[in-house]
């Protein structure tokens, strides 16, 4: 008759009753392990102890345990080889997720690193006919009993599922959204999101079913940015289409001026080029009246900030000054020149005089 989870389970239970010495070793190197107020923990050495502890030493050597750098959908996995000359399972994978555990707290690794090693201990005890339990996940009723009695026993949180969802969800970076009425509808709104760029396919075990209800097209949305040995690898070509347009990044509109130092009355606008004064019209660089506020678009800081001085009347342009949120156009008087009668800025009517008029 084949072993099922359940008698596996109670077999490594009644090993906790009364501890051997070989157990009562372990589980003192297991205590200095966990004191030691390091923020990591080796999980080779830590298995090892698990293994007498509470496996009775049927893990070592057929499961091998190892950091996944990969694995970013779970903490954990248990993983099956297959022999390739007689095609029977022999050995077995125990990866913990890099990604997932490397910044959380150290109890996190070691509960994940116990639920992987319950499932292996099913499998090795059962002759590879683990259950997959009510649910298919292989948390059936066998592994609930072992993963209490170890929770009891050494003070662990061993749980069916890991609550990492924010850690999953940020490594799922390649994102797809169907046009079809499936984007209107819960949970998941027409998104398909993945930790690698695999487009959905007939390969999901779910494509046919969204082809008969929804028919559906879906169009990549989002994807996470180029890594430098990509870039690298890319041609010129490649590189410069990829591009972005940023010759007017650098400029920001408040809808009310607030810093200080901006002059009464001056705005900014991307909108529309106005220009008011209070006597008559103007361009901008050939003043004909006096003081004036000034709304600019960004074509027309671009026009300003090309050249700072008129070339053929040596007359400064209106000054523009910018910070990182306002944009700002500053507000002068105009003065007569007394030989020319041009109209300059009033702090500019010396430097004019001794330029264009030097003898």
């Amino acid at each position: 008759m084949p072993v099922t989870d359940e008698d596996a389970a109670l077999r490594a239970i009644s090993t906790l009753e009364k501890l051997s010495e070989e157990q009562k070793q372990a589980q003192m190197f297991i205590t200095k392990i966990l004191n030691n107020g390091e923020p990591f923990v080796d999980i080779h050495d830590l298995f090892g102890y698990y293994n007498i502890l509470y496996f009775g030493k049927l893990l070592v050597p057929r499961v091998e345990v190892l950091w996944s750098p990969r694995l970013t959908l779970c903490a954990g996995i248990c993983e099956l080889s297959k022999d390739p000359s007689t095609g029977k399972y022999t050995r077995i994978r125990l990866k913990l997720s890099t990604p997932l555990l490397q910044y959380r707290p150290r109890s996190d690794t070691i509960n994940t690193l116990l639920h992987e090693a319950i499932h292996a201990y099913f499998f090795i005890t059962t002759s590879w006919q683990h259950s997959r339990g009510d649910d298919g996940t292989g948390h059936g009723v066998g592994f609930q009993l072992l993963a209490d009695a170890i929770n009891n026993h050494g003070g662990y949180e061993i749980t069916i599922y890991h609550t990492f969802h924010d850690e999953v969800d940020s490594y799922r970076t390649h994102v797809w959204q169907c046009d079809g009425p499936c984007r209107t509808v819960p949970p998941f709104f027409g998104l398909v999101k993945r930790s690698m760029n695999r487009p959905p396919g007939k390969s999901d075990s779910w494509w046919a079913k969204h082809e008969a209800e929804c028919g559906g097209t879906y169009t990549k949305i989002q994807e996470p940015e180029l890594t430098k040995k990509q870039k690298d690898a890319m041609s010129k070509k490649e590189r410069a289409g990829r591009q972005k347009n940023k010759i007017d990044a650098w400029v920001k509109t408040k809808e009310k001026a607030t810093k200080t130092g901006i002059a009464e009355g001056s705005t900014s606008t991307h909108s529309k080029a106005v220009i008011s004064q209070k006597e008559g019209e103007t361009s901008f660089g050939k003043p004909t009246s006096m003081a004036a506020t000034e709304a600019i678009t960004v074509n027309d800081v671009l026009e300003l900030s090309t050249s700072d001085r008129n070339s053929a009347t040596g007359q400064k342009r209106t000054r523009v000054e910018y910070d990182d949120e306002v944009l700002i156009v500053e507000k002068r008087l105009l003065v007569e020149c007394p030989i020319c009668n041009l109209r300059i800025a009033e702090p500019d009517i010396n430097e004019h005089l001794d330029v264009v008029h030097s003898f």
